[in-house]
């Protein structure tokens, strides 16, 4: 069953650990949550302990939740859909064969009009991430059902859990989302050495208008593992559900969402206002209709980044196309040009010529390497 900071994946896309130190006010904010519960669970003997969800960039708590004390919780941020805001991935280990982590989140489009698919694989920037929606089933099928088997387990069936059900429900309604279509779907397991395994699928979809009365389907899932001895199976899913249920938001957190959205905004309509002037007057009818069509994809990624995936999620196309394409744009002070190199680096070094190196060692200056040729490399930075 998904702790609450696997469903904010889901739902909001922004929730390696960093070795960045926080600040007093951030502090305060894990002291006062620790201290909180202390005081609630010390003496009925339910001992709990804090984890933080971190963001690498800033060293900043995302948002922090209360565990058994017995449980050990490693998450770690990836940045796969967004260069600044995190996606956590999370494992936790504890007694009684106790095991659970979930997956990366897919991200797909589905175009319900057959013939606006077909132009779309032809001609579109995201053809790889076309396809139709899958059913559970087959979901399951495809990633889970044979590797559970080969690891020795054998499916009982479905669980149905209301609890879950519902709190993704309440999430969904609290973010302004209750028009997205959400399935949970769970499967229970069991092997020959006494233990169980619950396997939750969480899929969202979410239609966009575009062109000509047309529509397209954003949808995407992810997937939770829970392993756990057999008299502990219903136990551990309990504790899942009431750390996801009174997770904790950090208000410095939030800000810092809301000031990069601010941000992003101001550099999109800079961006909108140099593509206005700079626009062709005339194109023939064919690259009139295929620029429509890309613009209004684009304005829908980007609004629907914006207000599904969390404050601060990608509101202008070229975050958006990064996103997708796994690239980061990069200022050159020595050139005065913008660079789209390859996402993923700490930081990026670049010479006068355009050559570039990638780097993730903080402490590495290539000026100083006797192998580049006596170059000048300049750190760049992203553009917005």
């Amino acid at each position: 069953m998904k702790s609450k900071s696997s469903v904010l994946i889901l739902l909001f896309i922004v929730c390696l650990a960093s070795c960045k130190r926080n600040d007093g006010n951030d502090n305060a904010y894990l002291q006062n949550e620790s201290s909180q519960k202390k005081s609630l669970f010390g003496f009925l003997g339910n001992k709990k302990k804090t984890h933080a969800f971190r963001d690498a960039r800033t060293g900043l708590v995302v948002n922090s939740t209360e565990y058994p004390s017995d449980w050990q919780v490693i998450s770690k941020p990836i940045y796969t859909i967004d260069q600044k805001l995190p996606v956590f991935l999370t494992e936790i280990q504890g007694p009684n064969n106790l095991k659970s982590f979930n997956t990366p989140i897919k991200l797909f489009l589905h175009y319900p009009n057959y013939q606006t698919e077909q132009m779309m694989r032809q001609y579109g920037r995201n053809a790889n991430m076309i396809r139709r929606i899958s059913s559970n089933e087959q979901l399951m099928q495809e990633e889970v059902n044979s590797r559970m088997m080969h690891s020795g387990f054998q499916m009982i069936g479905q669980k149905r859990i209301p609890r879950a059900e519902q709190f993704l429900r309440n999430m969904l309604n609290k973010s302004g989302m209750q028009q997205a279509q959400f399935e949970h779907y769970a499967t229970e397991w069991t092997n020959n050495k006494g233990q169980k395994a619950l396997v939750s699928l969480v899929k969202m979809a979410m239609q966009q208008p575009i062109l000509n009365n047309d529509v397209m389907v954003m949808w995407f899932y992810s997937l939770d593992y829970l392993f756990v001895d057999e008299s502990e199976f219903e136990a551990a899913i309990n504790n899942m559900l009431e750390a996801a249920e009174n997770t904790k938001d950090n208000p410095q957190w939030q800000q810092y969402t809301a000031q990069l959205n601010a941000a992003r905004m101001q550099q999109a309509q800079r961006d909108h206002q140099i593509h206005m002037q700079n626009r062709q007057a005339a194109f023939n009818a064919h690259q009139q209709k295929m620029k429509g069509i890309w613009a209004a994809q684009d304005a829908n990624h980007a609004s629907f980044m914006n207000r599904n995936f969390g404050s601060g999620s990608s509101t202008a196309q070229r975050q958006f196309v990064n996103m997708i394409n796994e690239q980061e744009t990069v200022y050159n002070p020595n050139t005065g040009k913008n660079y789209q190199l390859q996402a993923g680096s700490t930081e990026y070094w670049m010479d006068s010529d355009g050559n570039y190196i990638q780097n993730n060692d903080l402490f590495y200056n290539p000026n100083g390497d006797i192998n580049l040729n006596n170059r000048e490399w300049t750190k760049v930075s992203s553009s917005y």
